[in-house]
């Protein structure tokens, strides 16, 4: 925790997550007011710390609800926290609340998040006059079209449900990449070659990206599977995967993974992921969902995929929420991992961000990126480990106690976008640019070597192999072995075509 004034001490969120020891996730800032001093912010990391001065002082400090409305206004909206927070407020005293000041925009909003996470009706009339307000300030938060509530006036501007609702801030880091146009960015690129050199370096990229993603999970596929994977990408946006539907997507999980885990359905049963320390004991990494809570997680996934997209929010945004909100709800035993990058192809296709016919192998960026890519991950799981009550038997069989399904509807996938976009942007520049880049170079090589000597094309494609694993050089050994019969002074003019094309 970053240093505070002295005799500072909590507002808002802050101060209800200490009172009643919420088992919640951070929000993203705290609130503390000091008796003297400055208004001030600091920020560590992706975390933020507001000092207030007295002036901000509440009318009743030890009302919830006062500290609710000084959240709502100043530290934004963070639905899991006012879930558990609305367990600890009793009705007749929220209705009194209420009533004072019933056209008031942050009793509004109170008034209509409690009957929506509580699904509790208060004993209220409609609000019969006023202007409809928005749920979220769409200054500071990406939003969708506003459903409007005309109990409360009340324009729900959510990217999701109450089932699944992602929250993602408008940072200047994002800001910042939705600026790049990285979409026009690839397709510039890819007017510079020619489509011969396209066709040819997608065919190796889908291998690439299949061969990643198994990769990321330390498995190799059978020469099968890794076929069936690669049409399946070929086909992300079409004839076979439409819409994102759980039919659909049970079907993606079928064709990817050995037939004996195949399933019917989303998972029925509890599952986690660990690392066997040794026969007696695992080390967990991340507890998933309840299987009594996975259905309606995904039930609202996909709700939430369909508004975003209504909404024209950039595809890497929706991707990064949609995939990653997969991932950790984990809906099958296996495969997950795999229909989780699927499903960053699927949207960035489907919303016309990838070129036609083309694919960002993003898993190999993610792969190279495994110490990000992981933290990224952790940044969710870790601090939830510490949150769940739960325990593992010498059978490997996990139990998680209590209700836990606000862990997962209501995540913040602020860091998680910015982490994607960075991979996109990587893999556009890199991967993508390398991939066009080294077939255009050995076209341009082979053509020129054949004007030194006319070689057949086997020999052809073994003599460039060898001249860049060797920077350039051909080696004696490689020369005596296999190309005796060329002289030095065309050796020396091989050299120079390879150097020149991928060396200067």
């Amino acid at each position: 925790m970053e240093d505070l004034p002295k005799n500072a001490y909590p507002l808002g969120y802050e101060a209800l997550i200490v009172r009643y020891s919420l088992p919640t996730l951070s929000h993203f800032r705290s609130s503390y007011i000091t008796p003297k001093g400055a208004r001030g912010t600091s920020k560590k990391d992706d975390h933020e710390v507001h000092i207030y001065p007295k002036g901000y002082a509440l009318k009743n400090e030890q009302d919830p609800l006062y500290q609710l409305e000084f959240a709502l206004k100043y530290d934004g909206i963070n639905l899991e926290i006012l879930k558990a927070v609305f367990q600890h407020i009793e009705k007749s005293h929220l209705v009194a609340f209420i009533a004072e000041h019933p056209l008031a925009q942050q009793t509004r909003k109170l008034w209509y998040l409690y009957e929506q996470l509580t699904q509790t009706s208060l004993p209220i009339p409609d609000v019969q006059k006023g202007s409809y307000i928005d749920l979220l300030d769409n200054e500071l938060y990406y939003t969708a079209k506003p459903i409007k509530s005309r109990r409360h006036r009340i324009n729900d501007n959510l990217l999701g449900n109450f089932q699944f609702c992602p929250c993602i801030r408008k940072t200047s880091t994002l800001a910042k990449f939705e600026k790049k146009s990285l979409d026009k960015v690839a397709k510039s690129l890819i007017k510079k070659y020619d489509d011969n050199i396209i066709r040819r370096a997608t065919q190796y990229l889908y291998t690439k990206e299949t061969m990643s993603s198994w990769e990321i999970e330390r498995e190799r596929p059978t020469k099968q599977r890794l076929a069936r994977f690669i049409e399946i990408l070929k086909d992300s946006s079409g004839k076979n995967f439409k819409a994102l539907t759980e039919k659909n997507l049970i079907q993606l999980q079928n064709s990817i993974v050995d037939p004996r885990f195949a399933e019917a359905h989303f998972r029925t049963f509890q599952n986690y992921v660990g690392t066997a320390l040794d026969f007696h004991r695992e080390k967990i990494h991340y507890i998933c969902p309840q299987p009594q809570d996975v259905s309606s997680l995904m039930e609202g996934l996909i709700n939430c995929f369909n508004r975003m997209c209504e909404a024209s929010i950039h595809p890497v945004i929706i991707a990064a929420a949609i995939s990653f909100g997969f991932v950790f709800i984990h809906p099958f035993e296996d495969g997950n991992g795999r229909i989780h990058r699927f499903l960053i192809h699927y949207i960035l296709s489907t919303l016309g961000f990838t070129p036609d016919e083309i694919i960002f192998p993003v898993s190999a960026t993610m792969l190279k990126e495994m110490k990000f890519y992981d933290a990224a991950l952790e940044n969710v799981s870790a601090p939830m480990l510490t949150l769940l009550n739960y325990n593992l038997s010498s059978k490997g069989e996990l139990t998680v106690h209590g209700k836990t399904d606000a862990l997962y509807r209501y995540l913040d996938y602020t860091r998680l976008a910015a982490f994607l976009f960075d991979c996109v942007e990587k893999t556009i520049h890199t991967d993508f640019k390398q991939e066009l880049d080294y077939i255009a170079n050995y076209d341009r090589a082979r053509k020129e070597i054949q004007e030194i000597v006319d070689i057949p094309d086997k020999k052809m494609d073994l003599l460039i192999q060898c001249l860049l694993q060797n920077n350039g050089k051909l080696s004696i050994d490689k020369r005596k072995s296999h190309f005796h019969m060329l002289t030095k002074e065309e050796c020396k003019a091989i050299e120079n075509v390879i150097k020149k094309s991928w060396f200067n």
